[in-house]
């Protein structure tokens, strides 16, 4: 029996949570190959213990510490930090503050020794697990390195040392993989940067979904919102107010919810995957409402939720910031703008859903991708990095 290449996934997701993020899907489908992966979630400290991280709302319980064998294809490690990379809010602050954020490498330190030791992949998601970019290298020297750019961290609210970060350890990267153009810009320096399309689960969005809305009154037009990542609720609330005869149904959690929420606006907080899918198979129009602000450009080709939207052909509605010309699908409002969501609104009553977008692929393309910076044949694809982390660190 071939034995199974491993790959390490250093996120700050959960192997098993209600929101799917695209690197779950990375992890199911590297599986399916025949990989064994684990899977690092980093990111949280005591801080999130004490307060109650509000990422904590898409698992079914807490997180345990320690490492877990799912199965003989995954394996989970967890655990707290003295302290996680967060931001005071304040530049000054998070300068200020950025000496004590050294306790969350040197918590992982050890950690992260064993289950690199024999990784022939190692896929770090952008965000804070970017700090442990050279003790990765440095404990997995011989194995193929890749930076996955889910999001853009300066949009984030993070500290700006992530971003910084980010930049400093690229050279450390076999392979840069990012899904949009604006994305591709930032590491234009770098040659390992790959354009590597997000995608959708095709078998399970394909299958037999249950209409949520059979059994309710239908509105004139049932909108969805699938996931709040940087979630504008004034532009929601202008909507749902401008269309009262629509519907508009929000899954995900939220900071906090005004008190005078108009009846036809419906939060449904975290719900599993599979749930999620059907009231978008049936719903009429998408909605992608995030907040208008720059580098949020990246989400037309990022958002798994708009991915989702274009698959089952529903036409969409979002800041004109986000607007590409090669998803005309999506209507642009300008958000603050009465006259401009009005227009926006009127332009969407007359669009009606359409076949699939074939510009969408299946995630199994993405797993391809990132699994092809592993030599075929070959157990480990170290290209002598480790003696440039020993500099950077």
């Amino acid at each position: 029996m071939t034995p199974r290449k491993r790959a390490v996934i250093l996120t700050g997701h959960f192997p098993v949570q209600k929101r799917r993020g695209s690197i779950l899907w990375l992890s199911d489908n590297l599986r399916a190959s025949g990989w064994h992966v684990t899977m690092i979630t980093v990111g949280y400290s005591w801080v999130s213990k004490v307060r109650g991280d509000k990422r904590f709302a898409t698992l079914d319980g807490k997180p345990v510490p320690g490492i877990r064998d799912h199965d003989e294809t995954l394996t989970s490690i967890f655990g707290y930090s003295p302290l996680h990379p967060f931001s005071l809010r304040r530049p000054l602050l998070d300068r200020l503050a950025r000496p004590l954020h050294q306790s969350f490498p040197a918590y992982w330190r050890k950690k992260l020794k064993a289950p690199l030791a024999k990784a022939d992949l190692v896929v770090i998601e952008s965000g804070q697990p970017v700090m442990l970019s050279p003790l990765v290298r440095r404990f997995a020297p011989d194995a193929a390195m890749v930076y996955r750019v889910n999001d853009d961290v300066n949009v984030l609210g993070l500290p700006a040392f992530i971003g910084e970060a980010e930049l400093k350890y690229a050279g450390l990267f076999d392979r840069i993989s990012v899904a949009s153009p604006h994305l591709a810009r930032r590491f234009a320096a770098y040659p390992s940067v790959q354009m590597d399309p997000m995608g959708v689960s095709k078998s399970l969005l394909d299958q037999e979904l249950p209409d949520p809305f059979e059994h309710r009154e239908r509105a004139e037009r049932e909108a969805v919102c699938a996931g709040t990542t940087q979630f504008d609720m004034d532009a929601v609330l202008s909507m749902a107010r401008l269309r009262p005869n629509w519907n508009f149904h929000i899954f995900g959690r939220l900071r906090g919810t005004p008190s005078d929420i108009p009846g036809n606006l419906i939060l449904h907080g975290e719900m599993p995957f599979l749930e999620t899918a059907a009231w978008i198979k049936h719903a009429d129009i998408g909605l992608a409402p995030y907040l208008d602000k720059p580098g949020v450009e990246y989400q037309t080709a990022h958002s798994n939720r708009m991915l989702m939207y274009r698959y089952f052909g529903l036409p969409m509605i979002g800041p004109k910031r986000i607007c590409d010309p090669a998803v005309p699908s999506l209507v642009g409002y300008e958000p603050g703008q009465g006259a401009s969501f009005v227009a926006a609104l009127d332009r969407l009553d007359q669009m009606k859903r359409t076949l699939a977008d074939p510009a969408i692929q299946d995630w199994s393309v993405l797993t391809e991708r990132i699994a092809s910076t592993v030599p075929a044949g070959q157990a480990h694809a170290g290209t002598g990095h480790h003696e440039r982390a020993r500099n950077i660190a």
